[in-house]
């Protein structure tokens, strides 16, 4: 398998309750990177006839074969589906250190299918996926569902939860993870809410970290990189008005 890659994605049947694992493609790899790409690949095969909250509807938690690694800007994650929002194939990005410790688990992504006969979450940990329970935390909101979900398996655990109006299906409901980062377009919170999936938690030792296989080269990239962000005239850069001030707000345009 190509380099980054952990070459492990779990699909989970939550009507079931099994878990089974599949590598990538070397072809799908080399073609759809990873992350969104891969995502949007498994969402297409899965047929456009799937309605959104629909059992059948799948939806995907995917990094990329950079996340876990050192380089810029590389700790993020996709969550792809058929959105409730749009009716379409639709993707959302979220940062933190999700993505990082879920290829530091073992895994490229996860992928979700059928709908559980009660609230259960997803715990992560060293290339396994386990279901459990999560009645106690169906309701609540996303900061006290993953203090809970965090004080049960390890503070040095990381996840993502949905809130209520994802069990609700707001159709603009969104995921937040443990740094208050969302995936928060396309109604990706509402898909998990109508498979009953409250929260993913992952667990990932650092020490399972994507090494470059030139580190100098990979050093003088990286170098080169976050000079290219730090530009003055570059809208990622940390001037008033920019990314880091206004979001993704900055990128539209008004006349």
């Amino acid at each position: 398998m190509i380099g980054g890659f952990a070459n492990r994605v779990a699909w989970i049947d939550l009507s079931s309750g099994n878990v089974e694992y599949k590598g990538i493609d070397e072809t799908d790899a080399r073609k759809y990177l990873g992350a969104r790409g891969l995502g949007v690949k498994y969402v297409f095969d899965n047929g456009p006839d799937v309605e959104p909250f629909s059992p059948d509807n799948i939806l995907c938690i995917m990094n990329g074969p950079l996340t876990g690694t050192n380089v810029n800007m590389s700790g993020r994650l996709a969550v792809v589906t058929k959105s409730p929002l749009t009716g379409t194939v639709a993707d959302a990005h979220m940062g933190g250190w999700t993505a990082a410790k879920l290829k530091w688990a073992g895994f490229d992504g996860l992928v979700f299918k059928g709908k559980a006969d009660k609230p259960v979450y997803a715990y992560v940990e060293d290339g396994t996926v386990t279901l459990h329970d999560a009645s106690d935390v169906w309701g609540k909101g996303i900061h006290e569902t993953l203090k809970i979900l965090r004080e049960r398996h390890g503070e040095d655990c990381d996840g993502m939860a949905i809130g209520p109006a994802g069990e609700n299906l707001v159709r603009f409901a969104c995921w937040v993870n443990i740094n208050d980062r969302a995936a928060g377009r396309n109604g990706t919170g509402a898909v998990a809410g109508s498979k009953h999936l409250k929260a993913v938690i992952v667990k990932g030792d650092k020490k399972n970290r994507p090494e470059p296989a030139d580190k100098e080269a990979d050093k003088e990239a990286r170098k080169k990189a976050l000079a290219a962000i730090m530009a003055e005239e570059n809208i990622t850069s940390p001037r008033k008005g920019g990314l880091s001030v206004y979001g993704t707000n900055v990128l539209m345009n008004i006349t």
